[in-house]
């Protein structure tokens, strides 16, 4: 069961790649509803977490083309509108975008982080700042090693204006905005990033999940892996990870005399 907060809210509207612009929702896995697509999810052990969709299956209509090594632009906003903001100003906290091999629907270990942007001790601003000054956007690069085929891109915003103390069930603990866009990624190399599971990289009294946005500090240091950069090691996962394989039944082996 999804657990919402009736506060400030965001959403992946759309996505630029190549400068080719695209509609709102154009590859982007549904939204959980028409009304509450931009309520954050407060447990990051359930399993809507993942993608903000309505159910754990659901997939776009749509599958974006990518070249490896190319940029994407993501856009946050708070409503279906461009002219919106990305997302309220006190909703502090970092940004994050994962990728993991479209066949596993991100069924276990197979989400590389390829992106991640927290908190700048030097001009005093995080990650949401940058968004609203650009307009919600935020530009991501595909890894140019990685292996051709079909990914789950995952964009992710952690607000931790309400992050002091841990989830317990109410309005108190971070709050997670992500969502899910489908793209094809071609060229490229060998490589399939080591990843992890999300649902589970996070626990909610984790660092960087309980933080004191109100308290003086001076640093910040981002939850999960780290940032998966060209000529790391390859991971075991495959981009076939997580698909069910199909049923074969074994032959029944005949009766001897001698097993009487």
């Amino acid at each position: 069961m999804l657990a919402w907060t009736a506060s400030a809210h965001t959403h992946l509207r759309d996505l630029k790649i190549d400068g080719k612009q695209y509609e709102r929702g154009e590859c982007i896995r549904p939204y959980n509803s028409t009304t509450l697509f931009s309520f954050p999810v407060k447990d990051p052990t359930d399993k809507f977490f993942r993608c903000r969709t309505p159910s754990v299956d659901s997939r776009a209509e749509k599958i974006c083309d990518v070249k490896a090594g190319s940029k994407i632009t993501v856009s946050w906003h708070e409503t279906e509108l461009t002219s919106s903001r990305g997302i309220n100003p006190s909703h502090m906290g970092p940004c994050i975008v994962w990728i993991a091999p479209l066949e596993s629907n991100g069924e276990n270990e197979v989400w590389a982080k390829i992106y991640e942007d927290g908190y700048n001790p030097k001009t005093k601003t995080w990650c949401i700042d940058t968004i609203n000054k650009n307009n919600g956007t935020l530009d991501v690069t595909i890894p140019s090693d990685i292996l051709a085929g079909k990914y789950i891109l995952r964009t992710e915003i952690i607000a931790l204006h309400l992050a002091a103390v841990k989830f317990t069930g109410g309005k108190d603990g971070a709050e997670y905005y992500s969502n899910c866009a489908e793209i094809n990624v071609s060229g490229g190399g060998k490589t399939v990033p080591k990843g992890v599971a999300i649902p589970g990289v996070y626990t909610i009294d984790m660092p960087g999940i309980v933080f004191n946005t109100s308290a003086p500090f001076t640093s910040y240091k981002i939850p999960g892996p780290p940032v998966y950069k060209v000529g790391d090691p390859s991971g075991p996962v495959k981009p076939n990870a997580g698909a069910k394989k199909p049923c074969v039944k074994k032959r029944r082996r005949r009766q001897l005399p001698q097993d009487l």
